[in-house]
């Protein structure tokens, strides 16, 4: 069982959706947060950076938050991430399969954010990306660019 990740908009409601009053998330990209967030360590697409930790009795895994001047940041960026060859340039198969045989002592905190990611033996690549990741990727690239349009901030929890 893996942990999953879910998005809630934000317009002047926070309060409210860190105190879990708000009922359905408005997107839920499932256990591929992990890859996602290890794809772009530069761009906070999954913010599970500290400096957007906020805090939640809702998840014991984290809240995090990027109000809606940075998720205009960030959606400026969204038409060159959308380029197949750039997200080409950002997937690493071995190094997400290979990361279940090292020594958990020996990673560093971005690798260890993608063991949230539970990969099996039998999944092959064309799955993974084509099937699993992409499609949520091309979700959250949506969500982001939708926010900004409506200048809306992003929760994002861990559950």
């Amino acid at each position: 069982m893996g942990i999953t990740g879910a998005y809630y908009m934000e317009k002047n409601n926070l309060e409210e959706i860190l105190a879990g009053r708000v009922q359905r998330p408005r997107l839920d990209i499932d256990k591929t947060w992990s890859l996602i967030a290890g794809m772009f360590p530069d761009v906070p697409l999954v913010p599970v950076q500290e400096q957007y930790r906020v805090d939640s009795e809702v998840t014991e895994y984290g809240a995090f938050y990027l109000p809606a001047e940075m998720v205009a940041q960030i959606a400026v960026q969204v038409p060159g991430l959308r380029q197949p060859e750039r997200l080409e340039e950002r997937i690493d198969f071995e190094k997400w399969t290979s990361l279940q045989d090292m020594d958990v002592e020996a990673l560093d905190e971005q690798s260890l954010i993608l063991l949230a990611f539970p990969m099996t033996d039998d999944e092959t690549y064309e799955e993974l990306v084509e099937e699993y990741l992409l499609p949520h990727l091309q979700s959250l690239f949506d969500l982001f660019e939708e926010a900004a349009r409506q200048q809306y901030g992003l929760v994002f929890f861990i559950f």
